[in-house]
């Protein structure tokens, strides 16, 4: 049966909808939570995190389907990119698509209709990177986390004493207690930049969009892969039986493969033939990439080489993205080397060599999410996720006044084109009043009058400014 014209656009509204009306439900502090259902598992899963949710949902018709697929890419892109921040994204992609609709049914243009909304998306983009602010103190990284975390103080709390005792390169991994309490550690750390998994196919934890191994054996090799050799063969064939006594995990750092043998690895994967295995590959170029090498290969205690793959080295975990490689606790002793670099660096000044120095007495944390009950774990462990991520999407770009206020002052400071980008960058805060069961326009021309800055307190139930009140 095919579906087109102003049904199938009905029809994949109804999915987009769907999904949305269930999402947005969650926003802001007087969100609600919500219960998934996990038949498989026998029991149950609450959460108030978006992506989570978005995840849960299908529908029985096809085109409705499609419709939330829709909002879970735009969900899972916004997860890849900074982690958290998916309701809102959810809220977002529902008001543009209603609209859009409404636009064309009366007779607008979908392809001049699109062009000008890239041209509102840029301006809106531009404000806010304008009106971000640096984080300058720890303090600032407990307010965003505790934004983020459905303002819970122990998580905050938490999460600004790791970065007290580690500094803003620490590397932050979240796993589930085996008790009741939440509590956290400091490991050593080491991250590979612009090095990332050469194949989705190999990621196993698919939340995160990212490879995790346990006790890995990693080989690393400073050159192209360009044909699958006896010995590379032999080497991941030691994986073929995952119920071996000696089986761990296989991790291969390579310059780059060549598309015949990593497609023969990856066909041999697919077809379990070989489990727990990854093929990385740099997008360093040339003494970038070797000294980023050499000085993992210090890190795990692997042999550097240009020519063969030689001696495996070792870590306690390895989390492998697509950008980006972290080693937490290396089984190299690190100090000799770090001990040179510092001689070298002392003899002539150099800001590069102070960075890989900076990178490797860099340390990571792993905190233990505790709890009674495996429901309250899991809750728990959402909302840590959401707030680690998000200290790390501000540490790196700045952060912004929170209750969507920012979109507010957006839409009245810009000369936008599009009335869709104007109605969704007011989605958001109507959301968030509805959520908190206040009209959504009462408070907002006070607001508007205050400046930027300001917005409704949901905890306080009054007008405040957010930088002040750390929102």
């Amino acid at each position: 049966m095919i579906t087109k014209g102003k049904q199938a656009k009905e029809k994949l509204l109804e999915g987009i909808n769907g999904i949305a009306d269930v999402v947005k439900m969650t926003l802001g502090a007087k969100g609600k939570t919500v219960l998934i259902s996990e038949p498989y598992k026998m029991g149950f899963h609450v959460t108030k995190d978006g992506y989570e949710i978005t995840k849960s949902i299908s529908f029985e018709d096809e085109i409705e389907n499609c419709g939330a697929d829709f909002v879970k890419n735009a969900a899972n892109e916004t997860v890849k990119l900074v982690g958290d921040a998916t309701t809102g994204t959810t809220i977002l992609t529902q008001s543009m698509c209603n609209s859009m609709f409404n636009e064309i049914c009366l007779g607008k243009n979908p392809n001049i209709l699109n062009k000008e909304l890239k041209e509102d998306l840029d301006k809106v983009t531009d404000f806010i990177k304008k009106k971000s602010r640096e984080i300058k103190s720890t303090e600032d990284i407990k307010n965003i986390a505790k934004v983020s975390s459905n303002h819970d103080e122990e998580i905050s709390e938490l999460i600004k004493n790791i970065y007290d005792q580690a500094g803003n390169n620490v590397t932050i991994d979240v796993i589930e207690s085996d008790n009741s309490e939440t509590t956290f550690e400091i490991v050593n750390g080491y991250t590979m930049i612009n090095t990332g998994f050469s194949s989705n196919i190999f990621v196993n934890n698919r939340e995160k969009n990212r490879i995790e191994f346990s006790n890995p054996r990693i080989y690393m090799l400073n050159g192209k892969i360009r044909q699958m050799t006896s010995e590379l063969s032999e080497l991941f064939l030691q994986n073929s039986d995952r119920n071996s006594e000696t089986f761990r995990p296989l991790v291969l750092i390579v310059e780059d493969i060549e598309e015949a043998p990593l497609r023969e690895i990856v066909t041999a994967f697919s077809k379990e033939m070989i489990f727990n295995v990854a093929i990385v590959q740099s997008n360093l170029i040339f003494e970038d990439r070797k000294n980023i090498f050499i000085d993992s290969s210090k890190v795990i205690n692997c042999e550097y080489s240009e020519e063969r793959i030689g001696r495996f080295g070792e870590c306690e975990k390895i989390i492998i993205e697509k950008d980006n490689v972290t080693f937490i606790n290396g089984s190299g002793n690190t100090k000799p080397w770090i001990n040179e670099l510092k001689k070298e660096s002392k003899k002539k000044k150099n800001i590069f060599l102070e960075k890989r120095i900076f990178s490797l007495e860099t340390t990571a944390a792993i905190i233990n999410v505790g709890g009674k009950l495996a429901t309250e774990i899991s809750e728990a462990k959402d909302r840590v996720d959401d707030a680690v991520e998000a200290v790390k999407s501000a540490l790196e770009e700045g952060y912004s006044p929170g209750g969507s206020t920012v979109f507010i002052f957006a839409k009245n400071n810009l000369e936008l084109k599009t009335e869709i980008m104007k109605e969704a960058l007011l989605s958001c805060y109507k959301q968030l009043m509805i959520n908190a069961e206040i009209e959504p326009f009462y408070y907002l021309s006070e607001i508007e009058k205050l400046g930027f800055g300001f917005g409704y307190n949901l905890n306080t139930d009054s007008i405040t400014d957010f930088y002040k009140d750390g929102i």
